[in-house]
Protein backbone atom coordinates (compact mmCIF):
# COMPACT_ATOMS: atom_id res chain seq x y z
CA UNK A 1 0.00 0.00 0.00
CA UNK A 2 1.36 3.39 -0.97
CA UNK A 3 1.30 6.09 1.67
CA UNK A 4 0.92 9.64 0.43
CA UNK A 5 2.11 12.66 2.34
CA UNK A 6 -0.75 14.40 4.04
CA UNK A 7 -0.77 18.10 3.39
CA UNK A 8 -0.77 20.20 6.50
CA UNK A 9 -0.34 17.32 8.94
CA UNK A 10 2.21 17.97 11.62
CA UNK A 11 2.47 18.44 15.31
CA UNK A 12 0.67 21.57 16.42
CA UNK A 13 1.11 23.04 19.89
CA UNK A 14 -1.83 23.60 22.22
CA UNK A 15 -1.02 27.31 22.20
CA UNK A 16 -1.23 27.46 18.39
CA UNK A 17 -4.54 25.59 18.33
CA UNK A 18 -6.06 27.81 21.03
CA UNK A 19 -4.82 30.92 19.21
CA UNK A 20 -6.30 29.84 15.87
CA UNK A 21 -9.67 28.96 17.42
CA UNK A 22 -9.69 32.31 19.23
CA UNK A 23 -9.00 34.19 15.99
CA UNK A 24 -11.66 32.14 14.20
CA UNK A 25 -14.24 33.02 16.86
CA UNK A 26 -13.26 36.70 16.78
CA UNK A 27 -13.45 36.87 12.98
CA UNK A 28 -16.80 35.05 12.97
CA UNK A 29 -18.11 37.55 15.55
CA UNK A 30 -16.96 40.47 13.39
CA UNK A 31 -18.53 38.94 10.29
CA UNK A 32 -21.87 38.41 12.05
CA UNK A 33 -21.93 42.09 13.07
CA UNK A 34 -21.56 43.37 9.49
CA UNK A 35 -24.34 44.84 7.40
CA UNK A 36 -24.18 44.05 3.70
CA UNK A 37 -26.41 46.92 2.57
CA UNK A 38 -23.59 48.53 0.57
CA UNK A 39 -23.06 45.41 -1.57
CA UNK A 40 -24.39 45.04 -5.08
CA UNK A 41 -26.07 41.80 -6.17
CA UNK A 42 -22.83 40.41 -7.71
CA UNK A 43 -20.94 41.30 -4.52
CA UNK A 44 -23.57 39.54 -2.39
CA UNK A 45 -23.28 36.43 -4.58
CA UNK A 46 -19.46 36.49 -4.29
CA UNK A 47 -19.75 36.91 -0.51
CA UNK A 48 -22.11 33.93 -0.30
CA UNK A 49 -19.69 31.90 -2.40
CA UNK A 50 -16.82 32.80 -0.06
CA UNK A 51 -18.89 31.87 3.02
CA UNK A 52 -19.75 28.52 1.45
CA UNK A 53 -16.11 27.86 0.65
CA UNK A 54 -15.08 28.58 4.25
CA UNK A 55 -17.86 26.31 5.55
CA UNK A 56 -16.58 23.51 3.28
CA UNK A 57 -13.03 24.02 4.51
CA UNK A 58 -14.02 23.90 8.17
CA UNK A 59 -15.23 20.31 7.73
CA UNK A 60 -11.62 19.10 7.29
CA UNK A 61 -10.47 19.80 10.88
CA UNK A 62 -13.79 18.40 12.09
CA UNK A 63 -13.03 15.16 10.26
CA UNK A 64 -9.62 14.97 11.92
CA UNK A 65 -11.10 15.55 15.38
CA UNK A 66 -13.84 12.94 14.88
CA UNK A 67 -11.33 10.37 13.62
CA UNK A 68 -9.01 11.08 16.56
CA UNK A 69 -11.90 10.56 18.97
CA UNK A 70 -12.54 7.22 17.30
CA UNK A 71 -8.89 6.19 17.52
CA UNK A 72 -8.01 7.53 20.96
CA UNK A 73 -11.07 8.05 23.17
CA UNK A 74 -12.78 5.30 25.08
CA UNK A 75 -16.54 5.19 25.59
CA UNK A 76 -15.82 5.83 29.26
CA UNK A 77 -14.00 9.08 28.42
CA UNK A 78 -16.78 10.09 26.03
CA UNK A 79 -19.54 9.18 28.47
CA UNK A 80 -21.03 6.67 26.02
CA UNK A 81 -20.93 5.74 22.37
CA UNK A 82 -19.21 8.18 20.03
CA UNK A 83 -22.45 9.02 18.19
CA UNK A 84 -24.20 9.82 21.47
CA UNK A 85 -21.27 11.86 22.75
CA UNK A 86 -21.13 13.90 19.53
CA UNK A 87 -24.90 14.38 19.45
CA UNK A 88 -24.95 15.58 23.07
CA UNK A 89 -21.86 17.78 22.87
CA UNK A 90 -22.69 19.38 19.50
CA UNK A 91 -26.43 19.50 20.21
CA UNK A 92 -27.29 17.64 17.01
CA UNK A 93 -29.38 14.54 16.40
CA UNK A 94 -27.84 11.09 16.65
CA UNK A 95 -28.64 10.66 12.95
CA UNK A 96 -26.56 13.77 12.20
CA UNK A 97 -23.77 12.48 14.45
CA UNK A 98 -23.70 9.14 12.61
CA UNK A 99 -23.63 11.00 9.27
CA UNK A 100 -20.68 13.15 10.42
CA UNK A 101 -18.79 10.08 11.64
CA UNK A 102 -19.32 8.40 8.27
CA UNK A 103 -18.32 11.57 6.39
CA UNK A 104 -15.11 11.80 8.40
CA UNK A 105 -14.08 8.21 7.80
CA UNK A 106 -12.99 8.37 4.15
CA UNK A 107 -11.74 11.91 3.53
CA UNK A 108 -10.50 12.41 7.08
CA UNK A 109 -6.91 12.06 8.17
CA UNK A 110 -5.96 8.66 9.53
CA UNK A 111 -3.12 7.13 11.49
CA UNK A 112 -1.48 3.74 11.26
CA UNK A 113 -1.48 1.48 14.30
CA UNK A 114 2.08 2.68 14.88
CA UNK A 115 0.82 6.29 15.01
CA UNK A 116 2.30 7.53 11.73
CA UNK A 117 0.02 9.68 9.55
CA UNK A 118 -1.67 8.00 6.59
CA UNK A 119 -3.28 9.58 3.58
CA UNK A 120 -7.04 9.68 3.64
CA UNK A 121 -8.83 6.95 1.73
CA UNK A 122 -10.28 9.62 -0.55
CA UNK A 123 -7.14 11.71 -0.93
CA UNK A 124 -8.27 13.97 -3.82
CA UNK A 125 -11.69 14.43 -2.23
CA UNK A 126 -10.10 15.43 1.07
CA UNK A 127 -7.82 17.92 -0.71
CA UNK A 128 -10.76 19.48 -2.59
CA UNK A 129 -12.70 19.82 0.67
CA UNK A 130 -9.70 21.37 2.49
CA UNK A 131 -9.49 23.88 -0.37
CA UNK A 132 -13.18 24.67 0.07
CA UNK A 133 -14.09 23.54 -3.44
CA UNK A 134 -16.59 20.86 -2.42
CA UNK A 135 -19.07 20.30 0.37
CA UNK A 136 -20.80 17.42 2.13
CA UNK A 137 -23.10 16.74 -0.82
CA UNK A 138 -20.13 16.24 -3.14
CA UNK A 139 -18.39 14.00 -0.61
CA UNK A 140 -21.56 11.91 -0.25
CA UNK A 141 -21.72 11.43 -4.04
CA UNK A 142 -18.06 10.38 -4.21
CA UNK A 143 -18.47 7.99 -1.26
CA UNK A 144 -21.55 6.47 -2.91
CA UNK A 145 -19.62 6.14 -6.17
CA UNK A 146 -16.92 4.16 -4.37
CA UNK A 147 -19.51 1.99 -2.66
CA UNK A 148 -20.71 0.98 -6.14
CA UNK A 149 -17.23 0.52 -7.61
CA UNK A 150 -16.62 -3.21 -8.06
CA UNK A 151 -13.97 -4.73 -5.79
CA UNK A 152 -12.20 -6.13 -8.87
CA UNK A 153 -11.18 -2.63 -10.00
CA UNK A 154 -7.39 -2.35 -9.66
CA UNK A 155 -5.70 0.19 -7.37
CA UNK A 156 -4.51 2.58 -10.11
CA UNK A 157 -7.97 2.66 -11.71
CA UNK A 158 -9.51 3.30 -8.28
CA UNK A 159 -7.14 6.21 -7.65
CA UNK A 160 -7.90 7.70 -11.07
CA UNK A 161 -11.62 7.10 -10.53
CA UNK A 162 -11.46 9.01 -7.23
CA UNK A 163 -9.27 11.82 -8.53
CA UNK A 164 -11.40 12.59 -11.57
CA UNK A 165 -14.75 13.21 -9.80
CA UNK A 166 -12.99 15.05 -6.97
CA UNK A 167 -11.33 17.35 -9.50
CA UNK A 168 -14.58 17.87 -11.41
CA UNK A 169 -16.69 18.35 -8.24
CA UNK A 170 -15.58 21.95 -7.76
CA UNK A 171 -17.41 22.92 -10.94
CA UNK A 172 -20.53 20.82 -10.41
CA UNK A 173 -23.47 20.78 -8.03
CA UNK A 174 -23.78 17.45 -6.17
CA UNK A 175 -26.70 16.33 -8.39
CA UNK A 176 -24.62 17.04 -11.52
CA UNK A 177 -21.64 15.23 -10.00
CA UNK A 178 -23.86 12.19 -9.34
CA UNK A 179 -24.72 12.01 -13.06
CA UNK A 180 -21.04 12.34 -13.95
CA UNK A 181 -20.07 9.59 -11.46
CA UNK A 182 -22.74 7.32 -12.95
CA UNK A 183 -21.20 7.86 -16.41
CA UNK A 184 -17.79 6.85 -15.03
CA UNK A 185 -19.28 3.60 -13.72
CA UNK A 186 -20.75 2.99 -17.18
CA UNK A 187 -17.36 3.68 -18.84
CA UNK A 188 -15.54 1.01 -16.85
CA UNK A 189 -14.60 -2.00 -18.99
CA UNK A 190 -17.14 -4.84 -18.74
CA UNK A 191 -14.51 -7.02 -17.04
CA UNK A 192 -14.73 -4.67 -14.06
CA UNK A 193 -18.51 -4.84 -13.92
CA UNK A 194 -19.25 -8.41 -12.94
Amino acid sequence: MRVRKISGVGCSSREEIVEVFGALDADANRLCELSFDVFTTPERLRALERLERVAHRLRAPGHALINQLDAQASEEELGGARRSALADRLRITKVDAVRRIAEAADPGERRALTGEPLASQLFATAAAQRDGLIGEGHVAVIRSFFAHLPAEVDVSTREAAETDPADKAGGYRPDELAKYAQRILEWLPPAHLD
